[in-house]
């Protein structure tokens, strides 16, 4: 079954959306790493000599994702990596609210402390569903890189 236009439109309008959320919330996480860094640290999930360089990683993952998803360039890898980054932002906020932890969080560009867990999650979820729902399209949409071909069984014994 072939999609809709309005479903192409809202589709397009979620993919680009996204992508200008995680291209601002990234650049402006680039000015203030350690801030990013310090809640890595404090959420204690790996030791604290891992926060800078995941920091460093994850920001520059998310300008990139952010970039393709704009652009629709690598959409499947984008979209994957989408559904990823999400599924770490729920699992790390997660446990921070299980264990209760006192966490502030750079995630939107300025500091804020954590008093509202449940919210948190419900957010990055939304994301994940967001994300996964451009994983699907990204996986029905665009043409395979390599060429099915038919297996022929005619002769077989």
């Amino acid at each position: 079954m072939k999609p809709t236009r309005t479903v192409l439109y809202l589709l397009a309008m979620l993919r680009v959306g996204l992508g200008l959320f995680f291209l601002y919330t990234s650049l402006s996480k680039v000015s203030d790493l350690a801030a990013t860094a310090d809640f890595m640290t404090r959420s204690r999930v790996l030791p604290e000599f891992f926060s800078m360089p995941l920091s460093c990683i994850g920001v520059s993952m998310e300008i990139v994702v952010a970039l393709c998803l704009i652009s629709k360039s690598m959409y499947r890898g984008a979209s994957l990596w989408l559904v990823i980054m999400c599924g770490v932002f729920v699992v790390l906020f997660a446990q921070a609210w299980i264990r209760g932890l006192d966490l502030s969080c750079n995630c939107t560009g300025s500091l804020q402390a954590i008093e509202n867990y449940p919210l948190e999650v419900s957010s990055r979820c939304i994301l994940l569903a967001a994300g996964a729902l451009l994983l699907w399209d990204a996986w029905r949409s665009e043409p395979r890189p390599w060429k099915s071909r038919p297996f022929d069984f005619s002769d077989a014994g």
